[in-house]
């Protein structure tokens, strides 16, 4: 009996002996397995319309003192990033993963035009980070705050249907500063267009339901989960006098306190409308405290620190209160003991040159433009990533396209292509620029960096092309067109402004095709430019200089006291961005080896425009572009006069709709309206509610990973049971 008792007494003490050993095992699995994610938490941060000149620590004269401050910690600079030449088509290019003309969206998605991605053709990325089903399930939670401007006239285009579960965005893309209501005007921006009422009765009852002439437009909405942990959207009435990136910071710094990296990896969408104008001046103080603009003040010689006379120094205030809320956000993650800080990447970027009065210099041009100044904006790399691949601020002098993000996230995820589930760009793939940066900035050994450009190949090319009509790949439909191969830059009947549709092809080619303007900037020696613009910055940014915006043959104009000949319209326009990268000097298309280097780059447009896509570009009819902006109106019973009309889907294909049948239903939908509370649906709030979400309507659904990690352990529990008294 004794054997037996020692027997037993062995067998339950070496069963205590396995329970200890293995709990600290599986403990220590699942901790490592769930307290942290190898996917990256992603923060993006935009501005709108910002310049190299605009920060300082590109060279520009614009006091940036935070931003320059965060450029030179443990950060990566890229030098050459490239977005599109305007917002709508950068921000698809980005989400996209794609060329802008190749996503559906190479114009401006305005509310009146009914325009925006090809959502048929293309998925947004974060869709991939949200996807919540299957054995590659990524689970990202994605937040939006601000500017979205890629189409809100389907359903199909909207953020919570291309995988952002969370926040606060900006409908029609059309904002102010602060959260007045947008409105429409009935006679100047409907009837002008459109046309007018010859139906009395109508016009009657139309005067009567808005006599003041005036339709409100919802410009906000918020994202948020139902019970069932669908995604949706209702309209939120904010405070008038708000100023815009108040609710965007506060949104956004709630949204971060509620995350925990043991759950879900994250992704902020954070689109600023800073710089873009019409200009306003940024609260004096945030969250009680006063706002120092000195440096502004003092840089563009502002009377006792007032701003208001002086559009220069609004926009430097308005970048630097931009600057504080972003500084806040970052402050924000990398304090959170639930955010993974080592496993985060942020980046901060705009989308695409400035309009007025900011500064691209020294590059040529601004916004709207396909040379460098309306192309090549400010960025920089920070996170807890960064900080592993670089001991210091590292500058990354290889070019980097807006659409290849989708890209280099999907690399660092771990997510690869296989054509179904993720839809990459061929011109994307394989490039291995997440690579590349880190091979360039993770060593100073020079025999290792000569290898960077071997071993990891870097982006060689850029296209960024618009046309009147595809037809073929034939280039005379080009407007706005350039292409950057191996160090060349050809631009296709480029032009300075912005041009929102194809011009008639009736027109004269000069019109077509846009124009240069004479820069009479360049047009003398000794010229302003060339004193306080180039000069300055070849100071500010020292041995720097020469590989971000050196231009050897400008040097020798000046040097030798020549004159560079201004240019009016060209067809073709070729640059030697490795001796001149501020495109100051055209190469002589005369001279038959530029002549040749201009054929092969031209070989490679008309190639690549036989993927052109961008259906929404040619013009859009005009009634389908009402019917746009009422589909996008809320239903409201109020009084605010909001409508909702559900009557037409696809009136571009209905030639029968006319402008008075439109609101002829618009009317009586809005009688309706006016006489019937919308129903709350069974699954979540009211959409017409303007109030906040309880935390019973917020609260995600148990994680599966959970769930996952509580078998094993009952598993292990039973097991151990068993064996101790089998």
């Amino acid at each position: 009996k004794a054997s037996v008792v020692d027997e037993s007494l062995g067998r339950i003490m070496f069963a205590y002996f396995v329970f200890f050993v293995l709990t600290l095992f599986c403990c220590s699995f699942l901790q490592e397995t769930g307290a942290q994610t190898t996917a990256p938490n992603i923060i993006w941060l935009w501005f709108d319309d910002m310049g190299m000149g605009d920060v300082g620590f590109m060279g520009g004269d614009m006091p940036t003192p935070i931003l320059d401050s965060l450029a030179a910690e443990k950060s990566i600079r890229l030098n050459f990033h490239y977005a599109e030449t305007i917002c709508s088509a950068s921000r698809s290019a980005f989400l996209t993963g794609r060329y802008a003309f190749k996503s559906g969206m190479n114009s401006v998605a305005r509310p009146f035009q009914g325009r925006g991605f090809n959502e048929e053709a293309n998925v947004l990325f974060p869709s991939i980070l949200g996807s919540a089903e299957g054995a590659d399930a990524l689970n990202y939670n994605n937040m939006i705050v601000g500017k979205w401007h890629i189409g809100i006239d389907r359903e199909s285009r909207l953020p919570y249907s291309n995988g952002f579960n969370a926040g606060l965005y900006l409908g029609p893309g059309v904002q102010e500063y602060y959260a007045r209501g947008y409105v429409l005007d009935l006679a100047d921006d409907l009837d002008s267009a459109f046309g007018t009422l010859s139906n009395a009765t109508l016009q009657s009852k139309r005067d009567a339901l808005f006599p003041d002439g005036i339709l409100p437009v919802h410009q906000y909405y918020r994202i948020a989960k139902s019970e069932s942990g669908e995604p949706y959207q209702f309209p939120v009435e904010l405070d008038a006098e708000a100023y815009n990136e108040d609710l965007y910071v506060d949104e956004t710094l709630e949204f971060l306190a509620a995350q925990d990296n043991s759950q879900n990896p994250f992704f902020v969408y954070y689109s600023l409308y800073t710089p873009h104008d019409v200009l306003a001046e940024p609260p004096l103080e945030r969250n009680g405290e006063a706002i120092d603009y000195s440096q502004c003040a003092e840089a563009f010689a502002a009377t006792d620190g007032d701003c208001t006379a002086n559009a220069q120094c609004v926009y430097c205030a308005q970048i630097h209160y931009a600057s504080i809320g972003i500084e806040d956000i970052i402050t924000a993650t990398k304090g959170n003991a639930n955010i993974d800080w080592a496993n985060t990447i942020i980046v901060i970027t705009a989308d695409n040159g400035p309009a007025q009065p900011g500064s691209a210099l020294p590059l040529r041009a601004k916004k709207g433009s396909v040379l460098d100044g309306g192309l090549r904006v400010p960025t920089i790399l920070l996170g807890g990533l960064v900080e592993e691949i670089t001991a210091d601020a590292c500058e990354y002098n290889e070019m980097v396209h807006i659409s290849d993000w989708y890209h280099i996230f999907m690399d660092m995820i771990g997510v690869t292509s296989d054509g179904e589930n993720y839809m990459p760009d061929a011109d994307h793939v394989d490039l291995g620029i997440w690579d590349n940066i880190k091979c360039q900035c993770g060593s100073s050994d020079s025999a290792v960096l000569s290898q960077c450009n071997v071993d990891n190949l870097p982006r060689t090319e850029m296209i960024t092309m618009r046309m009147c009509a595809a037809s073929g790949n034939d280039t005379s439909y080009m407007f706005a067109t350039a292409i950057i191969k191996d160090g060349y830059k050809l631009i296709v009947n480029g032009r300075h402004g912005v041009v929102l549709d194809c011009p008639s092809l009736s027109t004269t080619p000069g019109r077509l095709f846009g124009y240069f303007t004479a820069d009479s900037s360049f047009s003398a020696p000794n010229s302003d430019y060339y004193e306080t613009q180039y000069l300055s910055a070849k100071e500010r940014l020292g041995a720097s200089f020469p590989s971000i915006f050196g231009s050897t043959c400008l040097e020798e104009v000046y040097a030798n006291n020549e004159t560079i000949t201004a240019h009016g319209y060209a067809p073709y326009l070729l640059f030697n961005l490795a001796q001149d990268k501020v495109e100051a000097c055209p190469l002589d298309l005369s001279d038959a080896n530029n002549e040749a280097i201009k054929d092969e780059l031209l070989a490679l447009l008309e190639d690549a425009s036989l993927d052109y896509d961008s259906p929404d570009s040619d013009g859009v009819d005009i009634l389908d572009a009402f019917l746009s902006v009422t589909e996008s109106l809320e239903c409201r019973s109020d009084g605010s006069r909001i409508v909702y009309l559900t009557t037409y889907d696809d009136a571009l294909t209905t030639p029968s709709v006319t402008y008075e049948r439109v609101w002829q239903d618009f009317i009586a939908n809005y009688e309706v309206c006016e006489a019937t509370e919308l129903e709350s649906t069974t699954d979540a709030p009211d959409i017409t509610s303007t109030t906040e979400l309880s935390d019973e309507e917020t609260t995600a659904a148990p994680d599966d990973n959970d769930s996952s990690a509580n078998s094993i352990l009952e598993t292990f529990y039973f097991a151990i049971f068993v064996f101790m008294f089998a």
